[in-house]
Parts: structure tokens; sequence; C-alpha cells
């Protein structure tokens, strides 16, 4: 597959794959042909409605356009919003020179890295982009993006991510990739995961409700709800979570990020997770969904939590925590309001409206997985 980058956005870049918007960006019919992604620009935000006003003119499109839409397996829309930001890629841009002595280029860097995966490593791609987002979060360096891609890859397959997705969905039991022998075991699996994370979702201690105003989901962390304190359950569950946020996302705005809401109603030390559990959590956010978050919100920490800030901020990258934002008093409250509606938020979150309270069953066995809890 060829990639046709170009990355200059301030919040809105758009991957297309139409003949009309290939056109526009200055690319063959050659390149149409081989199934190129497009990337083009606006010096606008984009918004919900100017999402919907582009599917209504999507719906315009020939029929070619669309099946050549559509011809893409991992994705469902015709095209994906890049969030990244003009500073974030003018950072890129620097890091690379001068730490690596490389120069940035993302449309060769993604045919590098393509080029260096099997046939099969190919096939356990998450979607077209994986590629582009390790590329993006080592700065250019090929080799650390290559090496931390295969390794992702390997956690994905070991770790049963696939099963995990889609242990509550009867309907694709035969086309999900396990590591068992037998369709038996296979689904008695798939069981044990749909059991393990009902477990764990019974306090709503971490879920995935609503979206921040420009259509990425919310993925709920509330320490105080803590149940189980099992660090392979809670991992399985924060991946299920982190890939339902994902599905989420892209299929209410096309973007490819998610952001974090951590509250702390009812938190207690003896509630708190251990020092393995977070480092196990940064581990997974960090190596393995890379250009994934775009921001966390860490809202009302106790007094309590500095001294576990202290402990653990030594295992976050200076990435992250760049998007690290404490939200508390009237700065705080200011902060979420400009990024949420908060009508629509958990009280944790600024919210000032009257919503449901969370029934796991609803979200886990009804609610369908690309959408989040009491979304209408």
């Amino acid at each position: 597959m060829t990639v046709l980058l170009r990355s200059r956005s301030l919040m809105r870049g758009v991957f297309q794959t139409t003949k009309k918007n290939a056109l526009i960006a200055g690319t063959t019919g050659a390149a149409i042909a081989s199934g190129c992604i497009i990337i083009t620009h606006s010096t606008s935000v984009a918004t919900l409605s100017e999402w919907d006003d582009y599917d209504a003119d999507c719906d315009n499109d020939s029929n070619d356009d669309r099946e050549l839409a559509s011809s893409n397996k991992h994705q469902q829309r015709s095209f994906v919003i890049d969030d990244t930001t003009e500073l974030e890629h003018q950072r890129r841009i620097e890091i690379a020179k001068i730490q690596h002595g490389v120069i940035y280029n993302e449309r060769s860097g993604v045919q590098t890295i393509l080029e260096s995966l099997t046939h099969t490593e190919r096939l356990l791609l998450s979607d077209d982009h994986m590629p582009l987002r390790h590329y993006r979060a080592e700065k250019g360096n090929i080799t650390e993006a290559i090496r931390k891609l295969k390794c992702t890859l390997q956690w994905r397959t070991a770790f049963g991510v696939e099963d995990i997705k889609h242990c509550f969905d009867t309907t694709t039991a035969a086309a999900v990739t396990t590591t068992t022998t037998n369709n038996d075991e296979r689904e008695y699996h798939r069981k044990h995961l749909a059991k393990l994370i009902s477990r764990e979702n019974e306090t709503g201690k971490i879920y995935v409700r609503g979206y921040d105003k420009l259509g990425r989901a919310i993925l709920y962390l509330t320490p105080g709800r803590e149940n189980t304190f099992d660090e392979n359950s809670n991992m399985i569950n924060l991946v299920y979570q982190l890939e339902r946020a994902i599905e989420c996302t892209k299929r209410k705005s096309g973007r490819s990020k998610i952001v974090i809401v951590i509250g702390y109603q009812g938190f207690k030390l003896s509630t708190a997770p251990s020092i393995s559990t977070t480092r196990h959590t940064l581990t997974i956010l960090q190596n393995h969904y890379p250009e994934r978050m775009h921001r966390v919100y860490i809202c009302d920490p106790p007094f309590m939590f500095r001294s576990f800030w202290n402990i653990i901020h030594h295992f976050v990258d200076a990435t992250t925590l760049e998007k690290i934002g404490f939200c508390s008093g009237e700065e705080g409250r200011k902060l979420l309001e400009r990024d949420f509606d908060v009508h629509t938020t958990e009280v944790q979150a600024g919210g000032v409206g009257n919503i449901r309270n969370f029934d796991y069953e609803e979200y886990l066995f009804t609610t369908p997985f690309d959408y989040t809890f009491d979304e209408k």
C-alpha cells in the first residue's frame, strides 16, 4: 500500500480515498489505483457538525468512489481525522534532527516500516495507520519504531487482544484470531474473558462514556471504585476499555485518539492501585498504544495522592507527562468546561447534569462495542 502523507495540520487532517479528493491533493490515477491514503488539511478545527456535513457530501459521491473507500478492510468510513498538531509535528522534526540525526519524513518512514514487516506481521496490524503512530511516537527513529511495533504485534497476539475485544460478541467467534487450537477451547476462553471483564466492571471503575467536544471518547478511571485488586484481570479490563474507546471515537468522529478522565471520588489509600499495577498500566499505554491518548485529566486529586504521584511520575515518559492536566479549583473547572459538555459528563469531570448511574450489564451485553454507555 502506498501512503501519501502531508501532515501539517492544526488539529485537523483527513485521510481520504476518494478520487475527487485525490485530485485536489494532486495525486495521479495510478496512486489511486494502488489504494493510497491521502491526507488533506484545513486551518479550522473540525467539529461534529462539519463531520455530519461531510457525511452528507460523501453520500453524493459516485459509486466508484464509495466502493474504493470501502475496499479498505480496516476503515468503516472514507476518512479518519489526523489529531496531530502543527506544534507536535515541528517538535518531531526537531527531535529527529537533533537527537537521531535524521530527516523526519512520515511518507518514507512508514514505507520503511512496512517493508520491514513480514506478511504475517502485516496481517496482525490493528489498522493501516499503526506504523505511522509508532513512527511519530519515536520521533523519526526508524530502528526503534520498527522494534516497538514488532513488540506490540507480538504482545497483542500473546495477550489475546482480539479475543478480549470480541468476547461479548458471539457473531464473530469464527473470525477472531486466537492462540487456542480448537473451537471448544476458543469458546471456553472467550466465556472466561467475558466473565472476568464483567466482574471487573461491576463498580464502574473504568468504562467509556460520552465524548469531548471534538468527538473523542472519554475513558473514565475511578480508583476509588476498585473491587478486585487482581493485576492481570485489571490489565485485561484496561485493554478491553482502551479498544472500545478507540472504536467509539472512530465511529463517532473519525479521530484516532481518546481522552482519559481520572477521578478520585471515594479514593482511599486502601483502594489505590499497587505500584506494579500502575507501572503495568503505563507500559501498556505508552508502549502498545502510542499516539492514542490526546489528553489525561486528573480531577480533584486528594492530598494523599501527592505521595503516590511523586513515586509513579518517574515511570511516565516526557511525551505522556505533557498530556496530563491536573484539574482542581476554578482553573480546573474552566479547562473541563472548555473541552467537555459538562451536562453529559460525570460529576468528577465537572458534570452538572442529571445523568444515569452506570449499568455494567447494559454496557457490556446490550450496547454495541463501538458505542459508549448511555449513548443515544
